[in-house]
């Protein structure tokens, strides 16, 4: 057996059994990321030498105490999004300007994690302070999907989902303030789910969102199997792990157009054979296309143009305002403080917000009535819609945030779950995913249905 093959919770689970040692489990996962590292540049920072010795440690308390009480990721190897602090360990965010800084403490997330036994192999790449749909900025260069070096990995959690598809890390920790955990999961292959709002701690995030836009922004988990997300959640939830609801008799809504946005052919395929199985599954399908999900995007937009422009500007800055033609002059000379690929998404949220004034989309007593409309519609079930509306895109065309949010951002800013799992592949072996959302607080309920879709296609298949 490799342990590679497994997920976290097969991994904790073959760890209790003794099937494998500690130390077997995290030096075949530090070989893996040695070998394919290189060509996906995913793991910027690496803790290899603190992983062998805790997991050496590991083995010591096994031997001494046994595996009765061992905590739930017990020797399990994770890699956390650079966007996290780790106490002692590089800490820039993807940031040009926090490029030489180190975390003075972990981050609640990080110690939840810790406090399970979990061991940290290394940090992952993000674009500049998580704003981008590639993962590229000035410190560690682009990092590669899983599957294919011409694709993206997605972002911002896309260090995280390349190296998780990949094999080297048996479970990841993310964020996503619109689609960061579930863009780069459907780019790869991998599964990923965005918590409700505020179910799990924030602090600590670089940046950090604050005021009324505060839970747009989760922490998440990517993984390989589906169980593994939900083993995480609890862990990084400091919760028991819930049971899994039947999914027999509960509604499904499938969604594929949201108002002037429309997947392609084998996406809207892709959900289509998705619905059917659940179907089979027991659920109680049926197609709605009238949902405000586009009016929700449009509104997410303006708001975060609204509330945060300047904040992301200083963000990018480093502290400062930062004027676009000057940083784009220095990335020709090759001197580049700030990405492309950042300044594309900050100009869109610039001006791509501006659409929400002449639709009326522009306050929270719309949001939360167009929150009450999905609510009402979906009663006590779940969503199947698509997340990217094309196949993963190549290099340089991921910027265009046409492609990649119209089914995100909209369930930031109601705060719903929201599960992605890969259903089938490409002619070149790319990943189709579908995305799963339930209702605030019933992330279990996405959970159960991104399962039964895990058990009919298969799920994540090793590159």
């Amino acid at each position: 057996m490799d342990p590679r093959e497994f997920g976290a919770a097969g991994l904790a689970r073959a760890i209790r059994a003794r099937d494998f040692t500690v130390t077997d489990v995290v030096d075949s996962h530090i070989e893996l990321i040695e070998r394919v590292n290189p060509g996906l540049n995913a793991v910027v920072t690496t803790m290899f030498d603190a992983a062998r010795a805790q997991a050496g440690a590991a083995d010591d308390r096994i031997e001494s105490t046994g595996t009765d009480s061992l905590p739930p990721l017990f020797g399990v190897p994770v890699t956390v999004k650079d966007c996290w602090p780790v106490e002692g360990v590089r800490f820039t965010s993807g940031s040009w300007f926090h490029r030489d800084d180190v975390a003075g403490r972990d981050a609640a997330t990080v110690t939840r994690l810790r406090d399970a036994g979990a061991i940290i192999l290394g940090k992952t790449n993000c674009p500049d302070m998580c704003w981008g749909f590639e993962s590229v900025n000035p410190v560690f260069g682009r990092t590669n999907n899983a599957r294919s070096a011409d694709h993206s990995a997605g972002g911002s959690s896309g260090g995280e989902a390349s190296i998780v598809t990949a094999g080297g890390s048996a479970l990841g920790l993310g964020s996503d303030i619109g689609g960061s955990l579930r863009n780069p999961a459907a780019m790869n292959g991998s599964v990923s789910l965005k918590p409700s709002a505020g179910r799990i701690p924030t602090d600590g995030h670089m940046p950090a969102a604050e005021g009324a836009i505060e839970n747009w922004n989760v922490a998440g988990p990517i993984a390989r199997r589906v169980e593994d997300l939900a083993l995480a959640l609890s862990v990084l939830a400091g919760e028991a792990e819930a049971g899994v609801p039947e999914v027999a008799g509960v509604q499904c809504l499938v969604n594929l157009r949201s108002g002037p946005y429309f997947a392609s052919r084998e996406v809207r395929e892709t959900v289509l054979l998705a619905a059917g199985a659940l179907g089979s599954a027991g659920m109680v399908v049926e197609r709605n296309d009238r949902l405000p999900i586009d009016r929700l995007g449009t509104l997410y937009t303006l708001m975060l143009r609204e509330l945060a422009m300047p904040d992301i500007r200083r963000e990018l800055g480093g502290g400062f305002d930062y004027s676009t033609p000057r940083e784009l002059l220095r990335g020709i000379r090759g001197e580049e403080h700030i990405s492309r690929e950042a300044l594309a998404v900050s100009a869109y949220i610039r001006w791509g917000g501006l659409l929400g004034r002449l639709t009326g989309d522009d306050s929270f007593q719309r949001l939360e009535k167009y929150k009450l409309d999905m609510e009402e519609a979906m009663g006590d079930g779940v969503l199947l819609c698509p997340l990217l509306l094309t196949r993963p895109r190549r290099h340089g065309s991921t910027w265009m945030p046409l492609t990649q949010i119209p089914y995100a951002t909209p369930f930031n800013a109601t705060g719903m779950p929201a599960a992605i799992v890969p259903v089938r592949w490409t002619e070149d072996g790319l990943p189709l995913a579908v995305q799963v959302v339930a209702r605030e607080g019933q992330d279990e309920m996405a959970l159960a249905v991104a399962s039964e879709l895990e058990k009919a296609f298969g799920g994540w298949e090793a590159p």
